[in-house]
């Protein structure tokens, strides 16, 4: 995630250092559904300009069927959320499906939408095999699995980053050879006005390792609450509400048991 100016950053922290995740009730009582999202990774978020991103429309959706307002807090990083008193984070990362909670903190919702990672570069290069990848420097966000399968499979990986449009920026310069995104980030760039030419490799990574689903983390939140929410998010993949905030980023692919 891209990163706040430091003297916002300190101020949000000291006012809101205390502050809790919800249940339902709790953001009835101040009529929002307070999401976080980082200010500048598109096409999930930016805190400036039209269209918000895939998140913020989401997280809208959401909001509008719990009958509340939405609220965004800016954070440059997720482990923030908490600090910041955010109800949910819109994005992540399915890797083992629960049939009960066994805590009530960072709770996953029925998945909504099913991402992958890609390789893009600039075609400015031999046609890039994983052999190839092994002679040259590839961006990935620090900590990401992509950073640990790449460093596991003797290709070189530079971690100064932590969002999408900062991988394929350091691509599009030549600062980088390669870079592993979100196949939705590489999709939106392309169709950007004036976007450099971005060759997308999507047979390089296994699906198996680089596929995934993705759904709603509530950070507190309770049985009512997420059978709520889980509700929503069910209406709104059958009548195509969901499908429609997605492609207007450019791509979207249903979870997995939706196709």
């Amino acid at each position: 995630m891209a990163r706040l100016r430091k003297h916002g950053l300190v101020a949000l922290a000291c006012v809101a250092a205390t502050a809790q995740a919800r249940t339902l009730p709790e953001m009835a009582a101040s009529n929002e559904f307070v999401i976080c999202a980082a200010p500048d990774d598109m096409p999930f978020s930016r805190r400036d300009g039209t269209p918000a991103g895939l998140y913020v429309d989401l997280g809208r959706l959401v909001a509008s069927n719990l009958g509340l307002a939405l609220a965004v807090r800016w954070i440059p990083r997720r482990e923030l959320a908490r600090r910041v008193g955010c109800d949910a984070i819109m994005g992540a990362a399915v890797v083992r499906a629960e049939d009960r909670p066994t805590s009530w903190r960072n709770v996953l919702t029925v998945p909504w939408m099913r991402a992958g990672a890609v390789v893009v570069d600039t075609g400015r290069g031999p046609a890039a095999t994983l052999d190839t990848l092994r002679t040259g420097h590839v961006a990935v966000p620090s900590g990401s699995w992509a950073h640990r399968w790449l460093d596991a499979h003797g290709v070189p990986v530079w971690v100064r980053f932590r969002t999408d449009p900062e991988i394929i920026g350091a691509v599009v310069r030549g600062d980088a050879d390669a870079g592993v995104v979100s196949d939705v980030a590489a999709g939106w760039y392309r169709q950007q006005a004036g976007a450099a030419n971005l060759r997308v490799l999507d047979t390089l990574l296994d699906p198996a390792e680089f596929a995934f689903d993705v759904a709603i983390d509530l950070l507190d939140t309770d049985a009512a609450t997420l059978a709520r929410v889980n509700g929503i998010v069910r209406a709104r993949l059958a009548d195509g509400a969901i499908a429609a905030i997605g492609l207007r980023y450019g791509a979207y692919r249903p979870p997995a048991g939706q196709r």
